[in-house]
């Protein structure tokens, strides 16, 4: 890996983050959909939700959300980016997701997160997003988000 300068470490943990504040709000899509290309792939497979492909897909998982959900609170850690080229890298997180449906389900998840990131106009966008297990999943993820 060549290495990375610290301002472009930064940004790239900075987008992360960003990431987290904005689905942890749940009231701008827009300001969530800003952080990906307009060609980009969330693949939540691993923990049993959907794979989407471009924007018009995720926006809809992402309103549903929004609207389905009171609270949301993630805690990010262990922050590693694993590949840098200057316009491209690679990053991982551990994460905790907490959060607490209108109808009062509960869950809890630890995962990592991965994104694929590209500089474009001089900011950083998330272009692939995976969200993989890191401990065994509760059942009331599925039953909050499993129908998307």
């Amino acid at each position: 890996m060549t290495s990375i300068p610290v301002e472009e470490r930064f940004a790239l943990q900075d987008l992360m983050t960003d990431y987290c504040y904005a689905v942890d709000k749940l009231t701008d899509v827009e300001e969530l959909l800003d952080l990906f290309t307009e060609d980009a792939v969330l693949d939540l497979s691993d923990i049993g939700l959907p794979l989407m492909e471009g924007r018009t897909e995720y926006r809809k998982f992402y309103d549903a959300v929004f609207a389905d959900m009171s609270h949301h609170t993630h805690y990010i850690g262990n922050f590693r980016v694993e590949s840098y080229d200057g316009d491209k890298a690679v990053m991982r997180a551990y994460v905790q997701g907490l959060g607490r449906s209108r109808d009062g389900n509960e869950v809890h998840v630890h995962v990592r997160y991965r994104m694929d990131c590209v500089k474009r106009g001089g900011a950083w966008k998330c272009q692939r997003y995976f969200i993989f297990a890191g401990m065994p999943l509760p059942s009331s993820l599925n039953e909050i988000h499993g129908d998307r």
